[in-house]
């Protein structure tokens, strides 16, 4: 992923400057998030999970008059974060929150809920690229795609049907969102991509302690070359937004315009965007309104 931050971070800190990812991309504390004026709610939940082997936290958004209906379920969509970065970045830089409640009002997207899990692991940077690592030391992917689900239908009055669950994700995130929704078209069915690379590179510096050095479980865990290989009958149920800044990485621009076409070609429903902005969080906040209108659509037609 981005290795520019980190650079920039490893210089101050060699100048003898103390600081840290979280001062470079600045702090996004709890209690600022939780104070947020919305008209949801959001919950700080403790989350078992057996693939990881601990509890972590994540945030849990619900959205008003969730609960009035016990009747009623709701779609769940599942934003993850960069590195650096975590859980809160969504909701406390890039104002989704309020953004996502503005279009349940208009009725661009239905009264949904929004799920911030923790990626973080031991590898470069503090990340996990969302994935199972080779060694068992991190199974991020497996407690994304069956401990997370599993957990949140036990708490909350969420949908079971696989078209009502959605991944979004910027960088590492956005890799993740496509990557797991590309594997595991029975949980999610829908990914929002932003900026994010679409198959794995030997640029990231924690490729080969995550996946190896085989060929085949990276072409596996890369979308770009996955997606070749989902059966049609599933393809056509996934839908994909993918959108890279025009002033971001021009690998990450054909991968995304590639991906999408591939997907199509095999019945997926996919738009590929490219619009002037950067690696950035001006560009992640507009592209993550500019996408809902698209996940509202894929989210009633698939009732």
């Amino acid at each position: 992923m981005q290795k520019t931050a980190f650079l920039c971070v490893l210089a101050l800190s060699l100048l003898g400057q103390s600081v840290s990812a979280a001062d470079l991309f600045g702090r996004v504390s709890e209690g600022e998030v939780m104070r947020q004026p919305i008209l949801g709610r959001m919950t700080r939940v403790a989350f078992p999970s057996p693939a990881l082997g601990e509890t972590r936290t994540i945030y849990v958004y619900t959205p008003p008059g969730y609960g009035s209906n016990p009747a009623k379920t709701y779609p769940v969509l599942v934003l993850l974060h960069g590195v650096p970065g975590g859980p809160l970045d969504w909701a406390g830089r890039g104002d989704c929150n309020r953004r996502f409640e503005a279009a349940i009002a208009t009725g661009k997207v239905p009264t949904s809920i929004l799920v911030f899990p923790d990626g973080h692991g031991p590898f470069w940077k503090g990340g996990s690229e969302w994935a199972d690592d080779v060694a068992g030391r991190c199974k991020m992917e497996t407690a994304i795609t069956s401990d997370l689900p599993r957990f949140l239908k036990s708490r909350w009055h969420v949908s079971s049907d696989p078209n009502q669950w959605s991944l979004g994700g910027l960088s590492e995130g956005g890799y993740g969102a496509a990557n797991l929704v590309v594997r595991h078209p029975d949980v999610y069915r829908n990914a929002l991509v932003f900026s994010g690379d679409l198959q794995v590179k030997d640029s990231w510096g924690d490729e080969e302690k995550i996946f190896g050095t085989s060929a085949a479980l990276r072409a596996a865990n890369s979308p770009l070359t996955a997606i070749h290989s989902v059966p049609v009958d599933q393809c056509r149920k996934l839908r994909f937004y993918v959108a890279i800044g025009a002033d971001d990485d021009e690998d990450l621009q054909t991968e995304g315009a590639s991906f999408v076409q591939a997907a199509r070609l095999r019945g997926a429903d996919g738009r590929f965007v490219r619009e002037p902005g950067r690696h950035a969080w001006d560009f992640w906040s507009t592209q993550f309104s500019a996408s809902l209108s698209y996940l509202g659509k894929w989210l009633t037609e698939s009732r």
